[in-house]
Parts: structure tokens; sequence; C-alpha cells
């Protein structure tokens, strides 16, 4: 089963690199599982040359029958679990790390939880964390803040300003979200510690309308490090605070709490195999 998993995964990825970096191996040790499938079943599967991959007539044929085989595992794995999280399940998630939660995540649905069918909410974490409470979504991931640590911790990043957009005077051009959100109080929360001496251009409604700006050579912003890849950081903004962001999985009063632990762990090393711990 492993073997098919990651025969499927190199299609999906459409190649060996990306499939490695989803799988957490080295592209070797994919192709060496890839070799060593073709082994037992006794045929080649993939044809590779410039261009990339391509199946061979067995290869097409794995990979239909290696898709229903997978989620019959996932199935049978579901129901030999006792206290299953069943039925339809109300997720949330924060809105600007939608990419990434959701393309790790909600395989993990899939495999781990067959019999949920889940509905998502992607809002602010403090639009999302009352309603968990509340019992409207039965779970979600928000961004812990202050005190409050009742959830699973799943990852931590480094939030940092990038960009080095300046007027004609110097001062830097900065961009700040307009979201009720902890990224927004952190920047205002630096800006307010440089005093007067920047200008403010742009307000946006999300981290990917910042980042987009920034790489504009439009304005700084503050961003966390996993949404500002091959963005140059700061020099104006290079003795600001350091600032680092927790994300943390709570459930609602309807969840059990070891059905919440199950869950979390998943989420945890979904996480963890993506990288987004720092």
């Amino acid at each position: 089963m492993e073997l098919i998993k990651t025969f499927l995964t190199v299609l999906d990825a459409r190649g060996f690199k990306p499939a490695a970096e989803q799988l957490n191996k080295t592209p070797a040790a994919v192709s060496m599982q890839i070799k060593r499938l073709e082994e037992i079943l006794g045929k080649r599967l993939l044809e590779r040359s410039n261009q990339g991959i391509s199946l061979t007539p067995a290869g097409a044929l794995l990979q239909h029958k290696g898709k229903r085989l997978m989620a019959l595992n996932y199935e049978l794995l579901g129901d030999m679990r006792e206290n299953e999280l069943s039925g339809a399940v109300n997720f949330g998630a924060p809105a600007d790390y939608a990419p990434t939660l959701l393309k790790k995540l909600l395989p993990i649905f899939q495999r781990d939880f067959p019999r949920v069918s889940p509905s998502i909410l992607l809002e602010p974490s403090r639009s999302l964390r009352p309603r968990v409470h509340s019992g409207i979504l039965d779970m979600a991931i928000v961004a812990r803040e202050g005190e409050n640590q009742a959830g699973h911790e799943l990852w931590a990043e480094e939030v940092a300003w990038f960009g080095n957009a300046a007027q004609p005077d110097g001062r830097p051009r900065v961009a700040v979200l307009t979201t009720n959100c902890v990224l927004r109080d952190k920047a205002l929360g630096d800006l307010k510690a440089c005093g007067d001496n920047h200008a403010l251009v742009l307000e946006a409604v999300t981290v990917a309308s910042l980042r987009d700006a920034v790489a504009a050579n439009f304005c700084q912003a503050f961003l966390p490090v996993s949404v500002a890849e091959g963005l140059e950081r700061s020099g104006a903004f290079a003795s600001a605070l350091f600032h680092r962001l927790t994300f943390e999985f709570i459930a609602g009063p309807a969840l059990e709490s070891e059905t919440a632990e199950r869950v979390a762990l998943q989420f945890r090393r979904a996480m963890a195999e993506q990288g987004a711990t720092a």
C-alpha cells in the first residue's frame, strides 16, 4: 500500500521531486520505491524522458485500480475504528492560509476520517473562535493569541516585514491588513513604535494582496515567512521586535476530547510534512 501511495503521488504531483516534497522523502527514495513496485509487479509502470513521466499500459491499469484500492483501504480502516468521527462536520480555517491548509488537510478527512463530510468556512481566526465556542463550527484552526492556550498547538512560524519600497524622502511605504486579526495588530504595533516615520499607501483584505504589492515593489508589509518566499526582508524594520505566530486546533463542545486529540495529531503531522513549522 505504501508503494502504491507513492506511485499515485508521483502521478498527482507530476514528477518525482514534487512528490518527494509531499511525502517528506528524497527524490532518490521515491525513485527506489517506484523501482521496487515495478519489481514486485514484474511490469514497467512509468516511462521517463526529458518531457517528464508518462504511464505505460501497466501503469495506467495500476493508476485506475490503485485509487480504488487506496479508497477501500481508508474505508476499511474507518470501519474498524471505534468512536469514529462521522457525518457532517463544520470546519473553519484562516482564509489567508487556505491554499496550504486545504491542500494538506482535506486529504486527511478522506484518509483518516472517511465517514466525514466536511463543510469549510474560511475566515479570520477572530471570527472562527467564537463560532467554535458556540457550537456553530465543530472544529477550526486559529491563530493563538495572548494567554489563550486551550487548543492543540499545530505549528508556529516567524512573521516579519518584507520589501524596501520608500517615498522620495526615504520614508518606508507600508501596507497593512484591514481585517480584525492578530497580523494587523502586530503590524500597527511596530508602526506605532517607529513613530510617524512611514507612509501608509495600501490597506488590503488578504495577505496575498499584501504579498503581491511587496513583490511589485509598491510597499513594505508584515507577512508570515511561509507566504513571503522570494521576497527581500525590510531594512527599515530590521530592528522591529521578533514576532512568532502560533496556530492551534480548537474543537467545539460536541466533539469528544479523544477525537479532538486524534484530529489535531493528524493535522500536526500533515503540517510537519509540509514544512510549515519554522
